[in-house]
């Protein structure tokens, strides 16, 4: 894929996925709901994970 594509599939998606949250919220769906029911520990065990996976793909993005 080109280097360039990438910012913009982004640039397209934060949009539109910012604007379908918001349409599922006003017509009744609760994505919200979903999150608040996960215990508080998953989501202090799942973060470091995340981090590091974050990290591996700048990583294999950008070599040194």
């Amino acid at each position: 894929m080109n280097r360039e594509s990438l910012p913009l599939i982004l640039g397209l998606l934060v949009p539109i996925t910012l604007v379908l949250i918001i349409l599922l919220y006003h017509y009744g769906y609760d994505i919200t709901e979903f999150l608040r029911k996960i215990n508080i520990l998953y989501y202090i065990i799942s973060i470091p994970f995340v981090l590091g996976f974050i990290v591996i793909i700048v990583k294999l993005i950008r070599p040194d």
